[in-house]
């Protein structure tokens, strides 16, 4: 059979196998979904495949609700994300609990285990965010990063980080009061920079006889976004969920090693800043870099078309 009866065949199957990785292809933002409910999307961040900067920044939308991946299979619901004046992302997380019986016996719990490095964007906001325990008798602590599956090299403890605070009521909670997280019913710690996963132990306390403390509670939250009240020591634990900030930036170098601006801006394949009017800011919560508008100019920075334009 002559090659040449063969041709039209043959373009058609090269055609057809390209075509996968035309769709697959990264589409201009400006064709891509900016909202998902009430959430803006601003690139880097995107819904569906090709739409965001890359997996770490795709976002997915649920019934209307932006929702982040985790590592533990748990979605994560985003109430907002931010390139300006901060890369920010705001998000809901589930309370960590340990619920007795008036026997002392336990009869539910929940270790608030989730990980939001699962592409690598994201750390945990140490500025914006404490570590809250509420309860009678209650020690808590949280505990982050495997040391040994996960790039600390193993040592003398299982996690690289440890925060954790105790709460105490003498008889039923009359003293806990409202607005005030010292101890009696509440107390609250600072966490560490660099955080990416999150999971709760509780100590082993006697809560015999404590119907006005069931649960020992412990959950992250925006430092400014929680206030205790003595009626939070009979909430209801498997409803609750508690605003969490996120910092994120663009942490890919593309060889495994961490990406400064140095290093970005010293090879500009893959550099994110591609504004005319933006520059380059080295993270201050783990590695990485993210852009901003240059002063006089504001918008997106991630954006080459319309980005950081003049106020």
């Amino acid at each position: 059979m002559s090659p040449t009866l063969l041709l039209p065949s043959t373009l058609l199957l090269l055609l057809l196998l390209l075509l996968p990785a035309v769709t697959a292809a990264a589409m201009d933002p400006d064709e891509c979904p900016t909202k998902c409910g009430d959430v803006d999307i601003p690139y880097p961040f995107g819904i569906g495949a090709g739409c965001s900067r890359s997996k770490g920044f795709e976002i997915t939308c649920v019934n209307n609700t932006a929702v982040l991946p985790s590592a533990t299979r748990m979605t994560i619901p985003v109430t907002n994300l931010s390139v300006a004046p901060e890369p920010v992302a705001k998000v809901s997380l589930p309370v960590a609990y340990r619920c007795y019986n008036l026997k002392g016996d336990t009869v539910g719990e929940f270790d608030g285990h989730v990980d939001v490095n699962t592409r690598g964007a994201y750390r945990i906001s140490d500025a914006r965010n404490v570590f809250v325990v509420l309860g009678c008798n209650t020690g808590a602590f949280t505990m982050n990063s495997n040391a040994t599956g996960g790039g600390g090299g193993g040592g003398r403890y299982d996690y690289r980080f440890y925060m954790g605070c105790f709460a105490y009521c003498d008889g039923p909670p009359g003293a806990a009061a409202d607005g005030r997280c010292a101890s009696v019913g509440c107390c609250r710690v600072d966490i560490a920079p660099g955080l990416t996963d999150n999971v709760v132990q509780f100590e082993d306390w006697p809560h015999d006889g404590m119907e006005y403390s069931p649960c020992d509670v412990a959950f992250l939250v925006d430092r400014d976004g929680y206030e205790f009240r003595a009626a939070d020591l009979l909430m209801d634990v498997r409803r609750r969920s508690m605003p969490v900030w996120l910092d994120w930036a663009i942490r890919d170098g593309g060889d495994g090693e961490p990406m400064s601006c140095a290093a970005a801006t010293g090879n500009r394949t893959g550099y994110a800043c591609v504004s005319a009017n933006s520059e380059c800011v080295d993270a201050v919560n783990g590695p990485g870099y993210y852009c901003r508008c240059k002063q006089g100019f504001e918008g997106n920075p991630y954006l080459e078309k319309n980005g950081c334009t003049s106020k």
